[in-house]
C-alpha cells in the first residue's frame, strides 16, 4: 500500500530533478548574454574529450585573440616533435692553445637555446651565481690563469629576432617581454629596485639592478601612486639598446619596491658576468666581453670543451611554460622546433600550422605571430583549440603542465573549495582587453570535456570579468548534458 503510493512520488521527484537541471547550453548562453559583455566578442566551445562531439557552444568559429592560451599549441607541438626527454645544451669552450696556464684565444660560452640556464625559479636548476661558479671552476681545473682574448657569449644557435613578431613596445622592456636567444641567462631578466616615498606624486629613486647589467641606464619618470595601488610601473626599451625609460607608478611607502625587466643583449650579459667572475677569482682576462656578433661564432668542431651544461628534460620546461605562463620558455620551444625543421624559408610559426594540419585539425581563421600569445595579432577560433585538446586528451604528461583549479600554477587559488577544485584544468590568457581560458574538465558523473572560453575587446576590470568566467568553468562540472 505505502509502496504503491511512494513509487509515483519518487518518479515525480526524479523527473523533476532531470528536467529541472540547467543544461550546459543554457549556461553558455547565459554567460554569453551577460549585459556587461554585450559590447565584447565572446566565443565558447565545449566538446566531449573522447568523441569530440560538441556539447555546447557560442560562436565557436569566431576568431579571437587567445593571449597565453596559445601556449597550449606551442607546448603540444614541442612535446610531440622534440619529445619529453629532449634537453638543451650550453658549452664552455677554450678556443685557442693553452700553454703554461695561458689561453691564447677566447673563452666561449656557446648557447644551445636553453631558456632555463641560470634560472632559480625551477627546482634543481642552478641559479646565476652557481652557474658562474661552475664555469670558473672548469677554467681553473684546466689550469688557465690568463686569457689573452675575451669571454665571448655565443648566441649564434638562434638569430637576433628573440622577441616575438608584433610584440607591443610597452612590453619589450619588461620581464615578460624578454625574447629567446641562442644564449639565455636568468630568464633574460633582472630585478630593478626602488626606494618608496611617502608622498604621492614624488619620484621613487632607482636603487639598482640584481644582477648588475653593465651599461644599462634609466631615465626615471616613475611616480608614487596611492597606497595599495600595486605595481603599475613599466620599463620601456628594446633589444640591443641600453637607454631605458621607467614610467607609471608604484605605491607610496617607506620600503624597497621591486619590479623585473628584460636584459637587452643576453649573450653579452653572460660574457660580462663571467668576465667579472673570472677576474674576481684571480684569472686575468685581457680583452673586454664580446659576443659572436662582434668576434664571430665559435668555428664548428674546434676548441677544447671544458664543460657542458644540460637543461632539465623538455617536459619540465613545458611545466614551467604552462603553469606560470612563461613567454620566454614558449618562444624558446617554438624556435627549437623550427630550427629542427631546417626549413628557414618558412615563417617561424608555420611549424605549428603544419603540425595542426598533419593532425587533421582545421586551421581556418588561424593567424599566429609568436609562440607565447603575447602578440595582439594572434587569433584563431575556439573550435581550433578544442580540436587540439581532443587530439591531445591522451597525452597525460603534457596535460600535467596545465594548471589545475585549486591546486597548481596560476589556478592554485581559483575555484578553491568548489566542485571544480581538482576537476578543471585551465590555461589562462590575458592581454589588454582579452581574457581567455582553455583546458579539460573531469565531471563528477565521469564525463570528460574540453573547453575554450574567450572574451575579447572588453572594458571590464578583472574583479568584474573573472567571476563570470570562473562561474562558467564551475558550471561545466555540474550542468546537464
Amino acid at each position: 500500500m505505502y509502496l504503491r503510493l511512494l513509487l509515483p512520488l519518487l518518479l515525480l521527484l526524479w523527473t523533476y530533478s532531470i528536467t529541472g537541471q540547467t543544461g550546459l547550453q543554457d549556461v553558455v548562453d547565459k554567460f554569453a548574454g551577460t549585459q556587461v559583455l554585450a559590447s565584447a566578442w565572446r566565443a565558447v566551445d565545449v566538446r566531449d574529450a573522447i568523441t569530440g562531439e560538441r556539447v555546447a557552444s557560442y560562436q565557436p568559429e569566431l576568431a579571437c585573440i587567445p593571449a597565453s592560451t596559445q601556449k597550449l599549441l606551442t607546448t603540444a607541438v614541442a612535446m610531440d616533435v622534440l619529445g619529453p626527454d629532449h634537453r638543451f645544451e650550453t658549452k664552455l669552450v677554450a678556443s685557442g692553445t693553452v700553454e703554461k696556464g695561458v689561453l691564447r684565444g677566447n673563452l666561449y660560452v656557446v648557447g644551445g637555446g636553453d631558456p632555463s640556464l641560470g634560472s632559480d625559479r625551477m627546482d634543481g636548476v642552478p641559479g646565476v651565481e652557481a652557474v658562474l661558479d661552475r664555469w670558473v671552476a672548469a677554467v681553473r681545473q684546466r689550469g688557465i690563469t690568463r686569457i689573452t682574448g675575451a669571454v665571448v657569449g655565443d648566441g649564434s644557435y638562434l638569430g637576433t629576432d628573440g622577441a616575438g613578431r608584433g610584440w607591443p613596445w610597452a612590453d619589450l622592456g619588461n620581464y615578460y617581454g624578454a625574447g629567446a636567444y641562442g644564449l639565455n641567462f636568468n630568464e633574460n631578466s633582472y630585478t630593478l629596485s626602488f626606494a618608496q616615498r611617502p608622498q604621492e606624486g614624488s619620484t621613487p629613486p632607482v636603487l639598482g639592478t640584481d644582477p648588475v647589467v653593465p651599461g644599462l641606464t634609466f631615465t626615471n619618470e616613475l611616480r608614487s601612486g596611492p597606497r595599495g595601488s600595486g605595481d603599475q610601473a613599466y620599463i620601456f626599451g628594446s633589444p640591443f639598446t641600453y637607454d631605458y625609460f621607467i614610467r607609471g607608478s608604484i605605491p607610496v611607502g617607506t620600503g624597497r619596491f621591486r619590479i623585473r625587466g628584460s636584459v637587452p643583449d643576453p649573450p653579452l650579459w653572460v660574457a660580462q658576468l663571467l668576465t667579472t667572475a673570472l677576474r674576481a677569482a684571480g684569472i686575468e682576462v685581457v680583452q673586454p666581453p664580446a659576443t659572436h656578433l662582434v668576434v664571430g661564432p665559435l668555428v664548428a668542431d674546434t676548441g677544447e670543451l671544458l664543460m657542458t651544461h644540460q637543461s632539465p628534460p623538455l617536459a619540465e620546461l613545458v611545466d614551467r611554460t604552462n603553469l606560470t605562463s612563461n613567454n620566454l620558455f614558449a618562444e624558446a620551444l617554438l624556435r627549437e622546433v623550427y630550427r629542427g625543421r631546417g626549413d628557414r624559408e618558412q615563417e617561424l610559426t608555420e611549424v605549428i600550422v603544419d603540425w595542426l594540419e598533419a593532425k587533421g585539425i582545421a586551421t581556418d581563421g588561424l593567424q599566429l605571430q609568436d609562440g607565447s600569445g603575447l602578440s595582439p595579432r594572434n587569433y584563431f577560433p575556439a573550435s581550433l583549440m578544442t580540436a587540439l585538446l581532443v587530439n591531445r586528451a591522451g597525452e597525460a604528461r603534457w596535460r600535467r603542465s596545465i594548471p589545475l583549479a585549486g591546486r597548481t600554477g596560476s589556478m592554485q587559488n581559483v575555484l578553491k573549495g568548489t566542485v571544480a577544485e581538482g576537476r578543471v584544468w585551465g590555461k589562462s590568457g590575458t592581454v589588454d582587453g582579452v581574457r581567455a581560458y582553455a583546458g579539460y574538465v573531469e565531471r563528477p558523473d565521469g564525463r570528460r570535456l574540453v573547453y575554450h572560453i574567450a572574451v575579447n575587446n572588453h572594458t571590464l576590470r578583472g574583479a568584474e570579468l573573472n567571476p563570470l568566467i570562473y562561474g562558467l568553468m564551475r558550471d561545466l562540472c555540474t550542468a546537464g548534458l
